[in-house]
């Protein structure tokens, strides 16, 4: 389409998002705001070191599978930090296109991003055709059932991102493929999944949210 300002754009298609390549990045755009791949808090993040519950919750790690990619502030947090290989797995076609332009844009100024692997699919088709004990650490970060409050690039986020819960199945495959661990991020205060086969046998906490932590050399519950 003609480019014109963002404003007559809505009004012209009657379009809810615009999908924008633009000269420095891609995004998807909302009235109330617009979500683009970007390096977000790694900064901040980076200034706690190991200290970080995220990277005290993956251990030592050389090979890592992010089921739940988003705009992949944890697997570029880990890249950077840790210097292991991330399997990046996103469900939404959106979110890995922006993902496909995003991510080699962000090796200028972070060359470990390099280590970030992207594959379009949904989380649980994928685990199962991975071999057992194959990755290191296997990390979820479903979706929020009840959006908190979050600046208005989550927001436009949160209208493509697969809505896609820690199901029985799901982490059952993420225990099987994982060699040492394998981290549920919740939201503070949230509980894990009742008909989980795993065991959470401790937890990292940080400001807003908690790293449910299963070994995988603990025990593992039999669902019912």
């Amino acid at each position: 389409m003609e480019r014109r300002a963002f404003s007559a754009l809505f009004l012209q298609t009657r379009a809810t998002h615009l999908y924008v390549v633009g000269r420095e990045h891609e995004e998807i755009r909302a009235p109330h705001g617009a979500c683009f791949v970007q390096e977000g808090l790694l900064a901040t993040k980076l200034y706690e070191g190991t200290a970080h519950p995220f990277i005290r919750a993956l251990g030592p790690c050389q090979s890592l599978v992010d089921c739940t990619l988003g705009l992949a502030n944890d697997a570029l947090h880990a890249v950077v930090a840790l210097g292991c290989n991330v399997l990046g797995l996103e469900g939404s076609p959106i979110i890995h296109a922006l993902l496909e332009e995003g991510v080699p844009r962000l090796l200028a100024s972070h060359a470990p991003t390099r280590l970030i692997h992207l594959r379009h699919g949904h989380a649980l088709d994928v685990l199962r055709g991975l071999a057992d004990r194959s990755h290191d650490v296997v990390s979820l970060d479903p979706m929020m059932s009840q959006p908190g409050k979050s600046a208005p690039s989550f927001a436009v986020l949160r209208d493509f991102a697969v809505p896609e819960r820690a199901s029985a199945d799901l982490l059952r495959e993420a225990g099987r493929v994982a060699r040492t661990r394998v981290v549920l991020k919740l939201a503070k205060g949230d509980h894990l999944p009742a008909d989980s086969p795993l065991t959470f046998a401790h937890h990292e906490q940080g400001a807003h949210v908690t790293y449910w932590v299963h070994c995988a050399s603990g025990s593992v519950r039999h669902a019912r």
